[in-house]
């Protein structure tokens, strides 16, 4: 099993703390995001050799973090094809084996994930009181049926950045359309589109989530999240 950390993108909501540091070595209670999915993944039994960290913005110092703390952790850089799904597809070329796990890595939680991978096919959902913000997954018996894009208002579930699925997701990543409002390549159009061949399980997370986007994000996550790690970095 290998996995994916999306770690390319610029953090511009996050603004003027990323000018300097990349949001994906923001810390939580001292601890790297980058280092909490790291870990989190060798504790799952994926190694540093199979975890493959997509870099773009800042990459030198997310590079040299990686090169001096997570020792044998792949690096490959997102060329000029921005969003998700993009990522996803420049990771591709050092993809061998058939399982994979795909995380956003601007987002924590609480969950250690050991049932979420042992799913064929999954997302990781969360439940939010308003999902405006997010798109609501809209669930029929247990699997996905349909991505509603920020159309929404009120309580449900919301993509939580969590993915795990085969190799052959990535060939649908592949053929996914750049958006024309945002010129991006979302991941979720290729989680919508492999569902009508192979059905995602809805994997509702039970602890706290969040996604560090914005800066009233990372300030309630920095109070409500308290982790032990097991990095004496």
């Amino acid at each position: 099993m290998q996995a994916i950390i999306l770690a390319a993108g610029e953090g511009i909501r996050l603004r003027p703390y990323t000018q300097l540091i990349p949001k994906p070595l923001m810390t939580i209670n001292g601890i790297p995001l980058l280092t909490f999915h790291i870990d989190k993944l060798n504790s799952l039994g994926i190694s540093n050799e199979k975890i493959i960290v997509v870099v773009s913005y800042l990459k030198e110092e997310i590079i040299g973090f990686l090169n001096r703390f997570h020792k044998g952790v792949k690096i490959i850089e997102q060329g000029e094809k921005r969003g998700t799904a993009a990522a996803v597809t420049y990771a591709k070329q050092l993809i061998e084996d058939n399982e994979i796990v795909i995380v956003y890595g601007d987002t924590i939680f609480e969950d250690d994930l050991k049932d979420f991978i042992r799913e064929e096919n999954a997302i990781g959902v969360y439940e939010v009181e308003d999902v405006s913000r997010f798109g609501k997954i809209v669930v029929e018996n247990g699997y996905l049926k349909r991505i509603k894009e920020k159309t929404e208002t009120g309580r449900g579930f919301i993509f939580a950045g969590l993915v795990k699925t085969k190799k052959e997701f990535l060939e649908e990543v592949d053929k996914v359309k750049q958006n024309e409002k945002s010129e991006e390549y979302y991941l979720t159009d290729a989680i919508v589109s492999f569902n009508q061949k192979y059905p995602f399980k809805i994997y509702p997370l039970k602890g706290k989530w969040s996604d560090i986007g914005k800066e009233e994000s990372l300030i309630e996550a920095r109070k409500v999240f308290n982790f032990a790690t097991n990095c004496s970095k």
